[in-house]
Parts: C-alpha cells; structure tokens; sequence
C-alpha cells in the first residue's frame, strides 16, 4: 500500500491474478472443492503470496463480495443522493433510473456475478446485496423512517431476483422494463413515502 492509500500496481496485478484464477476455478470444479493450492497453480504464485493476501478461499470469496458490493454502492447511492436533492417527491422515473444504474453497473461485472449466483458460495453475495439494498432503501425513506420489516424483505428479495433474472438473461430496453417495473411494483411504496413525507413537513 502507498502512502497515499492506492494499492501497488505489483499489488494489484497479484490480486486480480489470484481473482481471474478464482472464478475459473469455480466455474471448472465448484467453489466447494477449490483449494489453495489449485488458486496458487493457477495464478502462478506462492502460497506464501497467496497468504499474503487472503487468510483463505472463504476471505477471498468475502473480500470479492465486498469490492463488487463497494462498485454497486458507488454508481447508485451517487444517483440516489442527486435524485433527492433535485426531486421534493419519488416518481416512478427516480425508481426507474436508480433500478436501471444499479443493473448497468451490474452488467460491467456481469461474469463474476453470474459465477457467484450459480455457485454454492452465492449466499454471502445475497448477504451483501441485502444489506446495501437495505441501504438504499433508508436512504429512499429517510423522510419518514424505516418501512416496516415485511415490506422490506419482500422489495429486497424482489430486486434480488430482479439481479439473478438480468445476469442469467438477455434484457432489451432495460430502461423502459425498470420503468414498468416501477410502476407494477412499486407505486404503493412511492405513494406511501411521499404520503408520510408531506404529513410530517
């Protein structure tokens, strides 16, 4: 690490090897079976270097999650936070653009999510992506505090499976289904926000 907080490039090109080496491997043998011998063989490192890194594949696995997670957050809680400043009211069309950020920025990382989402290692992705949809979602309500707990899970399972259907599957126009999509899903959600919102101001 340099002092300015920016990874070595020698740093980087060692992980990104041992990543490229990981979801090849679990889409060869399955992250069940991977061990770190087979990451070390490879990438083409030591385990000594391996360990330098990672405590082991469960960490790997972790930290990966984390850095997807990190990209995802980044690209839309950017949005989100413009979309407020800019509207007094949620629209169909604020759920809409952020729903479609989110999925673009997926897409650029559309590999790794797929291998994830097939494999046995998928549940700390869900993890994560739960969390930073719960995330989101205090942000959407921030005006008049949390939602309750049932209609939580069911929007956070519901864009979940939004994410699984658009890496496994070939989507056109995502603009124009995210649209649709709020407005199928999502209008009782938005009508009770700004509804709370106007109450308390």
């Amino acid at each position: 690490m340099k002092k300015d907080g920016t990874l070595d490039l020698r740093i980087k090109r060692t992980q990104g090897a041992i990543k490229n080496s990981f979801f090849k491997l679990i889409g060869e043998i399955g992250f069940e079976k991977i061990s770190v011998k087979n990451l070390t063989e490879d990438a083409m490192i030591s385990r000594n270097t391996f360990y330098l890194h990672y405590n082991d594949k469960y960490d790997l696995l972790k930290k990966i999650c984390d850095e997807m997670i990190r990209n995802l957050f980044f690209r839309v809680g950017k949005q989100l936070r413009r979309v407020q400043k800019e509207n007094d009211a949620l629209t169909f069309d604020d759920i809409a653009f952020i729903l479609s950020i989110g999925l673009k920025a997926i897409d650029e990382e559309r590999r790794e999510y797929k291998i994830l989402f097939s494999s046995s290692s998928c549940d700390i992705l869900v993890e994560r992506l739960s969390a930073l949809i719960n995330r989101f979602l205090d942000l959407f309500t921030q005006p008049i505090g949390k939602i309750d707990d049932m209609s939580t899970q069911y929007i956070v399972n519901g864009l979940i499976g939004i994410i699984k259907y658009y890496i496994q599957n070939d989507v056109d126009d995502i603009d124009k289904k995210c649209l649709a999509f709020a407005k199928l899903h999502m209008g009782k959600v938005i009508e009770y926000v700004n509804e709370k919102a106007k109450l308390q101001n």
